[in-house]
């Protein structure tokens, strides 16, 4: 069967969805919000602000485990772009260091961005809440500010967590939520899981 959707795109939060998505659908071209751990709030801050301001040198943090970097501006935190030197610990120097290798980086993603939203296809928008902590209120300011950035893209958003919210039912039409459970040990998430979650998309829910 054919998917209801052209692309299928990734809004961050665990690393699991971006595996996911690509393993799914067999797409790999990289996007903005692949690999990042990001709250909901961000994403709506970065599209708002068309991603200017990223990667400002002084304003790089180590995350709290010291194994990536944050950036305290834009709450992105950074798990696979910055790295240690050989045998040694991540440092704040690594991280300034490499900052404009990765803002180039990002300056680039942010463009296939632009071109997306621009595309006569229809997006499917995944949000992974692996944390459990986002409202339908959340979602809906997200589909908010999508259709106020890019008017006339055409999306849906399928919000994913590992159990089922409160207030399901305010949930606007256009998004969708489904629960997908964790697999302990395995950080890619379940595939068979994933596999039925994506055979069983609720069309019409996502595009009604």
């Amino acid at each position: 069967m054919a998917a209801p959707f052209d692309l299928c795109v990734g809004l961050g939060q665990h690393c699991e969805s971006t595996y996911q998505i690509r393993r799914i659908t067999g797409q790999e071209t990289a996007q903005f919000f692949d690999w990042l751990e990001i709250d909901l709030v961000f994403v709506r801050q970065a599209l708002d602000t068309d991603f200017r301001g990223l990667l400002k040198p002084g304003r790089m943090a180590l995350t709290t485990d010291g194994q990536g970097a944050i950036d305290l501006d834009a709450g992105i935190e950074f798990y696979h772009e910055f790295h240690a030197q050989p045998g040694a610990e991540l440092t704040l120097a690594d991280v300034e260091e490499q900052l404009p290798a990765v803002r180039e980086k990002l300056e680039f993603l942010a463009g296939r961005w632009r071109e997306l939203v621009a595309l006569p296809a229809r997006v499917l928008y995944v949000r992974q809440d692996a944390n459990g902590v986002e409202t339908a209120a959340d979602l809906e300011r997200l589909q908010t500010t999508l259709r106020e950035r890019y008017p006339g893209h055409d999306f849906a958003i399928l919000w994913l967590r590992r159990t089922a919210p409160e207030g399901l039912d305010k949930l606007p039409p256009g998004v969708a939520c489904r629960e997908l459970p964790l697999l302990e040990g395995r950080w890619q998430g379940d595939d068979q899981a994933w596999d039925e979650m994506f055979a069983a998309l609720p069309v019409d829910e996502l595009w009604p």
